[in-house]
């Protein structure tokens, strides 16, 4: 099966492309999907350069595309560079519709060279993707979700060119839509924003089984022997409510005869800011921050810990949750938001095994906290639960990487239900 592969140059992989060496982070649901092609299908895997989105740190600078093979894959990696392909004198604005033209008929080309049987476009490239469903039938077009942001839930009812503009790409005919289940309610935008007769599959990420290394980061070797560790595991931005998660346990420690230690692995813009708040309030001795740390390293971090807090805006049942899950955490996590369908999803499958509070609401996270610290057959009970509820939805990510496969191999075969 020949796969012509475009999706978006994520941070996770710029490393990868910058040494040859294959050694990806982060964004697990594209990396192993790659291995998995990589083995066992021709691909053209083309990544764009898109220089922006919320929580998005691109460290590709190159002016012109790279083609290049990699360590650790069998077949090579083009990457089409962003905005600093044009000249700097060109606003960026103009140059980032002008990077989208420039992509697309280079992917255009490629495809026209290439003859793929399955054309697979990520959300990044929706445009491109629409374009070919709507203009030919002979290849069966992809369009893979990784869930559903707000501005994809504005195109429903859209006030802007721009927003018409998606909801018509939305409403191509595409001959398979894959979405992951992230908890942001994919299942209602699905219904409402795909064109009619259009299949989607909504599928979870995987989840590794748990292997705690017996050698401890220097920073969590610190802590180990804190008291009430509370873990945040996820990008430092607004929407992932780590200001809602820094101000409780700021609130939690006015509180008397409460000792807590915070533990915050992740980066992102609001990192300095969320720092000032602790200093401002004379407590970075009951936070510990670490930008990264490696996958067993993280899996170790869920095991000193004793609460674990997500506070997403988005949706709740992300990798970061999942190993949460995985690891039978105590958590606490936001209440649904039936009306965009933000979390219905997450509710169902753990319901009664977490605590819900609502989001934008550090006051009544620092009341459910304190009531977690205090109670500690509480916190074994929740654990207990959701160590036996998570054996109903949650599989490898072999299993998962196995089902997407499937889908594109029987897409080619005509037998996709």
């Amino acid at each position: 099966m020949k796969i012509l592969y475009a999706t978006r140059l994520f941070s996770g992989l710029e490393t990868s492309f910058e040494s040859g060496i294959w050694a990806p982070t982060g964004v697990p649901t594209i990396y192993k999907i790659i291995d998995e092609l990589d083995k066992k299908h021709e691909t053209r895997f083309i990544f764009s350069a898109k220089d922006n989105g919320d929580g998005y740190f691109s460290t590709w600078v190159k002016k012109n595309d790279y083609i290049s093979t990699i360590a650790g894959l069998d077949q090579s990696v083009r990457v089409l560079s962003g905005i600093n392909f044009f000249p700097k004198w060109i606003a960026r604005k103009p140059a980032m519709f002008l990077r989208e033209i420039r992509q697309m008929f280079v992917i255009i080309l490629e495809i026209l060279r290439f003859k793929p049987d399955v054309i697979y476009c990520d959300h990044a490239n929706i445009i491109l993707a629409a374009i070919l469903a709507r203009c030919q039938h002979c290849i069966p077009v992809v369009f893979r979700a990784m869930g559903v942001y707000p501005f994809m839930r504005q195109t429903l009812t859209p006030v802007s060119m721009i927003h018409r503009i998606y909801r018509w790409a939305y409403k191509s005919p595409f001959s398979l839509v894959i979405c992951t289940q992230d908890g942001s309610g994919v299942e209602l935008w699905l219904d409402n924003a795909l064109g009619v007769g259009v299949k989607s599959k909504v599928l979870l990420n995987g989840v590794d089984k748990i292997t705690i290394t017996r050698i401890l980061d220097k920073k969590l070797q610190l802590i180990s022997k804190k008291h009430n560790i509370i873990l945040f595991v996820g990008k430092l931005e607004k929407y992932k409510g780590c200001y809602e998660f820094i101000e409780s346990v700021l609130l939690l420690l006015k509180r008397k005869n409460t000792k807590v230690h915070a533990l915050v692995i992740g980066i992102g813009s609001e990192q300095k800011q969320l720092m000032k708040l602790v200093e401002k309030a004379e407590r970075i001795d009951n936070f510990t921050f670490i930008d990264r740390l490696s996958h067993d390293q993280i899996l170790a971090a869920h095991e000193l810990s004793d609460i674990y807090v997500s506070m997403n805006h988005l949706g709740n049942l992300s990798n970061a949750n999942l190993e949460a899950i995985q690891s039978d955490d105590c958590m606490v996590i936001p209440r649904p938001q039936p009306d965009i369908g933000v979390d219905v999803e997450t509710n169902n499958l753990l319901l009664g095994a977490v605590v819900n509070v609502p989001i934008n609401s550090p006051k009544k996270l620092s009341d459910s906290l304190y009531d977690l610290i205090h109670h500690k057959e509480k916190r074994l009970i929740m654990s207990k639960e959701i160590s036996i509820k998570k054996q109903s939805f949650l599989w490898s990510w072999d299993e998962r990487i196995s089902a997407e496969m499937s889908l594109l191999e029987n897409l080619v075969l005509g037998s996709v239900e």
